[in-house]
C-alpha cells in the first residue's frame, strides 16, 4: 500500500467534476470542511454547506475567514427531508455527499434532494468509506458502493463515473 492511499484528496477528486469559475455548489453535510474550503477555492459561485451539527458550521465559518473566503453559506438543516435544504430547484452545478450516508437513515431522500437541487448536467460526487476497511467508526452503517450507485439510479441519475479515491474510500459521480 502507498502512503497516498491513506489520505483522502478532495482536490484530486473535485478536479474530475468539472467544476466552473461560476458554478453554485452545495456540500450535504459538510462536517468541518473537508470539501467545502476546497469548493470554495475552484468557484467564485456560492458554496451552500450543510449540516445537521452547529458545531461543524461553525468550524467551516471560522476556516473560511482564516483563509480569507467569502463565497461560503453554511445552514443547519435537516436533507433527510425533500426541500431540507431550502434551496430552489435546479439552482445547484455540484452537490457533494461526503460520507453523510451512514449518518443517515433516510438515503433515498439525501439522493431525491441532490436530484431536485441540480440542473440538468448537473454532477452529485458520492465519497464513503470501503466496506472493510479500518474498522470503528460507522462499521455496521457503511453503505456498500453497490448500494450507492442503486441509490442513484433510483432517483434518476445517470453516467456513473468511479474515481479513485484510494485504498479506505470509494468515490463516485453522478450526472442528472
Amino acid at each position: 500500500m502507498h502512503a497516498e492511499d491513506l489520505v483522502l484528496d478532495p482536490d484530486k477528486l473535485l478536479k474530475e467534476c468539472n467544476i466552473m469559475e461560476a458554478d453554485n455548489v452545495a456540500d450535504f453535510g459538510c462536517g468541518p470542511g473537508i470539501f467545502s474550503i476546497p469548493l470554495a477555492r475552484l468557484t467564485k459561485g456560492t458554496v451552500f454547506c450543510f449540516d445537521v451539527m452547529e458545531s461543524a458550521l461553525e468550524a467551516v465559518k471560522n476556516r473560511a475567514q482564516v483563509m480569507g473566503l467569502h463565497n461560503i453559506v453554511t445552514r443547519r438543516s435537516n436533507l433527510e427531508k425533500l426541500n431540507g435544504s431550502g434551496l430552489d430547484d435546479g439552482f445547484i452545478s455540484h452537490v457533494v455527499m461526503r460520507k453523510i450516508l451512514l449518518q443517515n437513515e433516510d438515503r433515498i431522500t439525501l439522493f431525491a434532494e441532490s436530484y431536485r437541487v441540480l440542473k440538468p448536467g448537473g454532477n452529485l460526487l458520492v465519497v464513503g468509506w470501503g466496506e472493510d476497511v479500518i474498522k470503528g467508526f460507522g462499521m455496521e452503517k457503511r453503505i456498500p458502493a453497490a448500494e450507492v450507485v442503486a441509490l442513484a439510479d433510483q432517483t434518476g441519475f445517470s453516467h456513473t463515473l468511479e474515481l479513485d479515491a484510494g485504498h479506505y474510500h470509494y468515490a463516485y459521480i453522478f450526472t442528472k
